[in-house]
């Protein structure tokens, strides 16, 4: 995706800096703002995208949507969990302290946030984001967003958000997990999930297949998927499917 970095028409002065450090970064080019629209920023550029810097972080105007790092579901699960409700994610993966999981989809690192919460200070969650922009904005996020909930804010800064596609990552470095994780993007949008609906212009886009699950398997005795369908899942080796009976997603374990 071609993109460029600009900074919001507010404080333009005082975020520049921070413009041009995120360009240098990224080597793409950082366009003064001025006046210009953003729309036709990106038609005058020619590019898919604009990085802007705002004084609340960075933010990305794609093709339909704008986007920014929140974490989404995150604290409202960890409430719940909390409140001894099951996550059936972490059911799913049989979280316990001092383990370490690899997230192979990190997206905005909700599911990378249970994770870290449950495995602890001891354990270790790695996170995979293959697409540049995304992962940029979802590590920026990991390193400085503050939530109501202590816990929460500690299990975001302790997330490793490391940009690599699952299947190269999983066949050239050596690391051994407890347990592995994939969420790809459902070809249909779940409908009570519209405001994950930016991600789609970001979001690095690779099938997983079942050459990619024995990669896992080799780094991990314990694989688990989330999908809609159940078929889907079987298809890919999963021996036990897990989720709420109401549920729209299910996860499917695979063990070696």
């Amino acid at each position: 995706m071609d993109f460029i970095v600009t900074t919001t028409r507010d404080n333009q002065e005082e975020l520049q800096g921070t413009a041009q450090r995120w360009a240098r970064a990224l080597q793409v080019p950082v366009i003064p703002r001025d006046n210009w629209n953003l729309d036709k920023m990106k038609r005058e550029y020619g590019v898919d995208a604009i990085l802007l810097a705002s004084a609340q972080g960075p933010k990305v105007y794609c093709r339909k949507h704008k986007f920014f790092y929140h974490p989404s579901m995150a604290q409202l699960r960890i409430e719940n969990i909390k409140k001894g409700q099951v996550d059936y994610m972490a059911e799913a993966m049989d979280l316990r302290p001092g383990m370490r999981v690899l997230d192979c989809t990190l997206g905005l690192a909700a599911d990378a946030a249970i994770a870290s919460y449950l495995v602890g200070p001891t354990g270790k969650v790695v996170g995979l984001e293959g697409s540049e922009l995304l992962h940029f904005v979802v590590q920026n996020g990991l390193k400085n967003y503050d939530t109501k909930d202590a816990d929460l804010t500690a299990a975001l800064r302790r997330i490793i958000a490391v940009r690599a596609d699952a299947a190269t990552y999983l066949a050239t470095r050596m690391e051994e997990y407890d347990v592995i994780y994939f969420d790809p993007m459902f070809e249909t949008p779940v409908e009570s999930s519209s405001n994950m609906e930016p991600l789609r212009d970001l979001a690095y886009e690779s099938k997983l297949t079942p050459e990619i699950i024995q990669l896992a398997l080799k780094r991990a005795p314990r694989v688990v998927v989330k999908e809609r369908y159940i078929k889907y899942l079987r298809d890919l080796g999963c021996t036990e499917v897990m989720g709420g009976r109401y549920s729209s997603v299910k996860y499917g374990v695979i063990q070696k």
